[in-house]
């Protein structure tokens, strides 16, 4: 008994090891050539497996690329969660570094491929929909944020990695250091001044909309 269950997770510790390692390439892979160029036959090639090892761990080329997603998204929020509870000027230079981060590109890889491709993009949607609520909830930092509405948090967090995102997509063809830094400094200084309104009159933001209604 002891010896068939050594076996089994032998066994189990095995498909472990080869899917990790077709994950791992596939992620190489897109990352160095993009997703259209990332054939099974490159994959396999830089994983040391061969295509029918693959299909033995993985239905298709999209149930491999939706794994590498889940995967992509893991490390990427770990990235984030690295972040730590830093002030403000420090957390928004890290969060722009994670957004220039080389699984950051193979993200946006999966995104691009998505727009086109209506079965990756029904099989993304929820793993991004996971990704970026995770993300969200980041954003409600306890020291520099204290006293602010955590939805105003959650949608300044969301929109600067947003605008940090599309940043790091340009910057590909038309890197603008210049620009780049002054858009950070002004993120910070918004930012640190948002949340000194927000904490010190809160109800402003709420009045005024509702009169505006």
């Amino acid at each position: 008994m002891a010896e068939n269950q050594r076996v089994r997770r032998t066994q189990a510790e095995r498909t472990a090891s080869t899917k990790a390692a077709l994950v791992d390439a596939t992620i190489e892979t897109i990352a160095e050539i993009g997703y259209h160029r990332a054939s099974l036959g490159e994959i396999c090639t830089r994983a040391g497996v061969s295509k029918g090892g693959l299909f033995r761990h993985f239905d298709s080329r999209l149930a491999l690329v939706v794994e590498v997603a889940e995967e992509v998204g893991r490390r990427h929020l770990a990235g984030f969660r690295a972040l730590g509870d830093a002030p403000v000027g420090e957390m928004l230079a890290l969060t722009r570094s994670q957004s220039r981060a080389r699984i950051n590109a193979v993200w946006f890889e999966l995104l691009i491929a998505a727009r086109t491709d209506a079965e990756l993009r029904e099989q993304l949607t929820p793993v991004a929909a996971r990704l970026y609520a995770a993300v969200d909830e980041l954003a409600v930092v306890p020291s520099s944020g204290a006293g602010v509405d955590p939805a105003l948090l959650r949608l300044m967090g969301t929109s600067l990695v947003h605008m940090f995102d599309g940043e790091a997509v340009l910057r590909e063809v038309l890197p603008r250091p210049e620009l780049e830094d002054a858009r950070l400094q002004a993120a910070i200084e918004l930012s640190n001044a948002l949340v000194a309104l927000r904490r010190n009159y809160p109800s402003v933001a709420i009045e005024r909309s509702d009169k505006e209604k």
